[in-house]
């Protein structure tokens, strides 16, 4: 009886790691955020929790305005471009992702016209400085949380 419950919880430990293995990979290898719209949980977000106006952008790569991205590929070194986008100005608060009511809404990119900020990829990446109006490009399935110590702002790019 014990090796037969063993060896259950061992085939039910198997499927289950097999399973989020399956779904990590399908996370890694999403797309970057493109589009207006989503489906949760796959959506790009952010929370401004400071006392600045945040710019969001919901379509990178078109609209009628331009955004100077510095990670345009999305990722954690420099692919500089110059994209069209429509800026959407953010107070206090969170837009975009899963965390909001429908309809949802995918953020490509973010940035402080008014101050520059720092940012990291990952709660221990190296923070690194980014001058006013220059956009971080998140991913579908990144969360932004952007927050104030003595007067600098502060983002963090996770996973959600």
């Amino acid at each position: 009886m014990r090796k037969t419950m063993a060896r259950f919880i061992r085939a039910v430990a198997v499927v289950a790691t097999g399973v989020a293995v399956a779904t990590g990979l399908a996370v890694l290898n999403a797309p970057a955020a493109s589009a207006g719209g989503c489906v949760p949980p796959v959506c790009g977000g952010v929370w401004n929790n400071t006392s600045k106006t945040m710019s969001v952008t919901i379509n990178l790569g078109s609209g009628s305005g331009h955004c100077d991205v510095w990670n345009y590929d999305g990722g954690t070194t420099n692919k500089f471009k110059y994209a069209k986008c429509d800026q959407l100005g953010l107070g206090r608060g969170t837009f975009g992702g899963p965390r909001n009511k429908p309809p949802y809404f995918d953020v490509d990119a973010f940035t402080y016209n008014g101050q520059g900020y720092h940012e990291r990829f990952g709660p221990l990446g190296t923070w690194h400085w980014r001058t006013k109006g220059v956009w971080t490009k998140i991913r579908d399935y990144q969360f932004a949380t952007c927050n104030m110590d003595d007067g600098q702002i502060w983002c963090t790019i996770l996973p959600l």
